[in-house]
């Protein structure tokens, strides 16, 4: 394990420097790398530790659906878009079960989560009301905030993990999902707002695979 965690840090390291190059080559193929060694990880995990039929299936859709977005994502933002609104539909759907089954608490202990996660996203839609000569949104204001609302929702869910139920490995995933959202919210920084600033793009790579990683650790 400790060699499969170095190896994935250092095609992280790599990445780096790929996703900020002009040679997509190189990026997609470093990228795919990367996805394809945390869904295996997943994978092996899965079919080792647990049963189909059991609600840990929704996790390793989750993981797909995120792999099938990295895919994607690096020539149609749209569809890789798609892929990953469908997958954070899956981790969150997932986490609510976690702790409900697993943490023994009722709807109404996380209800805070939609509370927030709604504040989160209508912060957005207003400051791109108010503002859109900075916020870049074009045709894609409404598209972004309907992915923005999944990924507010995986993320803050993911915080609830880590608030609810501390010390176990549901806690990691609870990290590794809250990264993911901030990876999110640095990739629509990026890509909206500030436009090609390397450093943003780099802190969207860090927060993001190494989120990922942490999920799938917390399964193994």
């Amino acid at each position: 394990m400790y060699v499969f965690i170095a190896i994935y840090l250092i095609a992280l390291c790599c990445y780096f420097w790929t996703r900020t190059s002009d040679k997509i080559k190189y990026r997609a193929i470093n990228k795919y790398i990367m996805a394809t060694m945390y869904l295996v990880l997943a994978i092996v995990t899965f079919l080792q530790k647990y049963d189909f039929a059991s609600y840990q299936t929704l996790l390793m859709a989750a993981l797909i659906l995120a792999w099938l977005g990295d895919v994607f994502l690096v020539f149609d933002f749209g569809r890789g878009g798609d892929f990953f609104l469908a997958g954070n539909i899956c981790f969150v759907l997932y986490e609510q079960i976690v702790l409900v089954d697993r943490g023994g608490y009722a709807f109404k202990d996380f209800a805070w989560t939609f509370v927030l996660a709604g504040a989160m996203l209508l912060a957005f839609i207003l400051a791109s009301g108010r503002w859109p000569e900075r916020f870049r949104y074009g045709k894609m204001r409404w598209p972004m905030m309907f992915y923005l609302s999944s990924i507010f929702m995986h993320g803050i869910t993911g915080l609830a993990l880590i608030l609810m139920m501390p010390g176990t490995n549901y806690a990691m995933m609870g990290l590794g999902s809250f990264l993911f959202m901030i990876s999110d919210i640095i990739l629509n920084l990026y890509r909206f707002v500030f436009n090609n600033n390397k450093w943003l793009i780099r802190a969207n790579s860090l927060t993001y695979f190494t989120g990922l990683l942490l999920i799938v650790l917390s399964t193994v």
